[in-house]
């Protein structure tokens, strides 16, 4: 390919303008002997001499001449391509953050603009499930990413606030309900693959109470659709979710919330990032500030 013939096209730019090898290698870095090996390689792939030695240097040859034609195309670009690359370097690309769709939805949004001055960068966000938002900070894709669950691996990790999950219907609840109270109600939940529902049922489970007894009558897929389905239902549905979700439907009594007797359904949200950078050292001295 012609890529691996690239930097010997530049050593004979500079040798043609200095009209010199030694001076060529000066200029270059390299040896003097290395400049004439790469411009034999160079001769040999173009099946041409480009060079005449001279007394006071060397000149090009007849077809060093016309090479230096297209040689100087080459230069072109390149000057082209280093202001770009200056460009480049210089520009202020956004920062990304990744959160899973209830914090992203419900936690974050206020703080962005706190972010957003802290560390006078644009800041786009990205909703996620928390799966694909650890593998995309994995792969340098987002800068950083709240999540509600962490992974043994090579990121690292700093704990951000406690979520509350709560039951809740759209007719009012005793204030405190035992586990079990759950099976005479009719139940929607979020789908099987949900980060809620995975830390539902593992809680659950070790009050050795099995999900799959409760009457599961709808399944969706976030926690928005969540709140108003079951908002929006005629007849008596009961569900859990973030108490951040519905804090404004709780003030104005249209839905209900109750907590359930001896178990905690407080899970932690963790921040995730590769590298501790710059920017996100500012945004996680101002949390723990």
């Amino acid at each position: 390919m012609l890529t691996k013939y690239l930097d010997k096209i530049y050593t004979f730019l500079i040798i043609n303008r200095e009209s010199s090898f030694s001076k060529a290698s000066k200029i270059l870095g390299i040896s003097q002997p290395a400049v004439t090996q790469q411009i034999r390689i160079l001769e040999k792939h173009l099946g041409v001499n480009l060079f005449e030695r001279k007394k006071n240097g060397v000149i090009l040859t007849k077809e060093g001449q016309n090479f230096l034609n297209i040689a100087k195309e080459f230069q072109e670009f390149l000057e082209e391509f280093e202001i770009k690359i200056e460009k480049f370097k210089n520009l202020d690309m956004p920062f990304i953050i990744g959160a899973s769709p209830t914090v992203g939805s419900y936690n974050l949004p206020e703080c962005i603009k706190y972010y957003k001055n802290l560390i006078n960068k644009d800041i786009n966000l990205v909703i996620k499930s928390n799966d694909e938002l650890l593998k995309d900070v994995k792969n340098s894709i987002i800068d950083m990413a709240f999540v509600t669950k962490k992974k043994e691996n090579e990121l690292n990790y700093t704990e951000w606030i406690e979520d509350e999950l709560v039951v809740f219907s759209n007719k009012p609840l005793p204030i405190s309900i035992e586990l079990e109270d759950l099976k005479k109600y009719k139940i929607v939940c979020r789908e099987s693959n949900s980060s809620t529902r995975d830390f539902i049922k593992k809680t659950f489970k070790k009050h050795k109470f099995d999900c799959e007894r409760l009457n599961i009558v709808s399944v969706v897929h976030n926690s928005t659709a969540l709140k108003y389905t079951v908002m929006n239902t005629h007849e008596q549905v009961v569900s859990i979710i973030s108490k951040m979700v519905i804090k404004d439907e709780l003030k104005e009594k249209k839905l209900f919330s109750a907590k359930i007797k001896g178990i905690n359904l407080k899970r932690k949200t963790y921040i995730a990032y590769k590298n501790l950078t710059k920017d996100i050292n500012a945004i996680l001295n101002f949390i723990n500030s």
